[in-house]
């Protein structure tokens, strides 16, 4: 049998009823040579005995306590053993070929070590396909992800294993868990941006990313310029402003002396001018 060239990773919880159907989009796949990694997290639905009897020699279950998104990515990422790696959402779904054309990338375009792609967002029987303005070579990730042109994410983009377990998901956060990432992961990645649709991010089924009652379990109650390059203090920046208002005691008792930063308020206002 060929060595398996990718691992695609599922966080799995409570999604017992539209598993089965993401499994499918992964081992319906026209490139063969992959593994499937799935990893539930203290599911308490049927989640498990669905996947369990899905037959395949090429999916790997792994079972856990509830830890979190992040904990289950970060242990499908362990137990890889390819050198790249997929995140797929539980909830969504590749289209047939998505495999088959992040292997024609990582073939023709070297020295990467995430591949992003695009993806259509289904919201009841409608597709519309993501912002995505970039092909080819990224030569300022962070700063794209700023102007939401370039932002990585589960189910559109490929990491170079050796790369992405540099940067683990931070397993304390339940919310924005994926902005976090990319401002520690993006400043010294080689991307490469490609316009072609790889996958469904299916709305109808998503869990609304509502704040948490603990502040502690999202990225705005661990915010900080620290270290950040420019890009990077932008994007945290940005983060604060867009929830300053869903955590209002906390956010003042965090970051009393943000709401006086009339300089990135400034340069937040300028900057939208050129999305």
């Amino acid at each position: 049998m060929k060595k398996k060239d990718i691992s695609v990773i599922i966080p799995l919880y409570n999604k017992g009823m539209i598993i089965e159907r993401t499994v499918k989009s992964v081992l319906e796949q026209t490139y063969p040579n992959f593994e499937l990694i799935i990893v539930d997290d203290g599911s308490t639905d049927n989640s498990v005995e669905v996947v369990q009897h899905i037959k395949d020699e090429r999916i790997h279950l792994i079972q856990q306590k509830n830890a979190g998104p992040s904990a289950a990515r970060n242990t499908g990422v362990r137990n890889a053993q390819t050198e790249w790696i997929v995140f797929l959402d539980a909830d969504d779904e590749f289209l047939p070929d998505a495999l088959e054309h992040f292997d024609e990338l990582r073939n023709n375009f070297k020295d990467v070590d995430i591949y992003n792609c695009r993806s259509n967002i289904r919201t009841g029987d409608k597709l519309t396909p993501t912002y995505h303005p970039l092909e080819g070579y990224v030569k300022n990730p962070l700063k794209e992800c700023y102007f939401s042109k370039c932002m990585p994410g589960a189910g559109f983009s490929m990491y170079r294993k050796e790369y992405i377990s540099q940067y683990p998901y931070d397993e304390r956060l339940r919310r924005f868990e994926d902005a976090e990432l990319l401002i520690r992961l993006l400043p010294k990645a080689r991307v490469f941006s490609s316009k072609k649709i790889v996958q469904v991010h299916d709305i109808n089924y998503a869990q609304a990313s509502a704040p948490r009652k603990d502040i502690n379990e999202d990225y705005s109650g661990h915010l900080t310029m620290k270290g950040k390059p420019f890009w990077g203090k932008m994007c945290v920046y940005r983060t604060f402003l867009e929830n300053r208002e869903a955590y209002k005691d906390d956010m003042h008792r965090l970051y009393p002396s943000w709401y006086c930063r009339y300089d990135l308020l400034l340069l937040y206002k300028i900057l939208k001018h050129f999305k």
